[in-house]
């Protein structure tokens, strides 16, 4: 499987973990600080991902540069508001990104192509 494609399960997963985090109240307990965690991390690998799939050169050192500043801004964008001691905050963008990878699994699914626009 590509990297790119990945992005898609992995934004799902990390968007599941993050209302399952939330469903639990949050807290300093072990499990939901572990579920916070690894959908943090699965969400910044969605969006570093989503960013270096981006890049249309064999560049590798283009692809990961835009790699890591499209996980960077994720993380930004989670951080930059965050209200104290709020799950349900982690649990709204876990939402918001659990759509964005379901939407990406079902369009890749649905598009029928093998490879290249120009395969039929």
């Amino acid at each position: 499987m590509a990297p790119a494609k990945l992005a898609a399960p992995l934004a799902l997963a990390g968007g599941l973990l993050w209302i399952l985090h939330a469903l639990l109240g949050g807290g300093s307990d072990p499990l939901p600080s572990t579920l916070h965690f690894v959908g943090l991390a699965c969400v910044l690998a969605a969006a570093g991902l989503f960013g270096s799939g981006l890049v249309k050169s064999d560049a590798v050192g283009m692809r990961v540069l835009v790699a890591l500043a499209s996980a960077l801004l994720a993380l930004s964008l989670v951080e930059a508001f965050r209200p104290p001691d709020s799950p349900w905050y982690d649990g709204g963008w876990g939402i918001l990104a659990a759509l964005l990878g379901a939407i990406g699994l079902v369009r890749r699914r649905g598009s029928g192509r093998t490879s290249g626009a120009h395969s039929r």
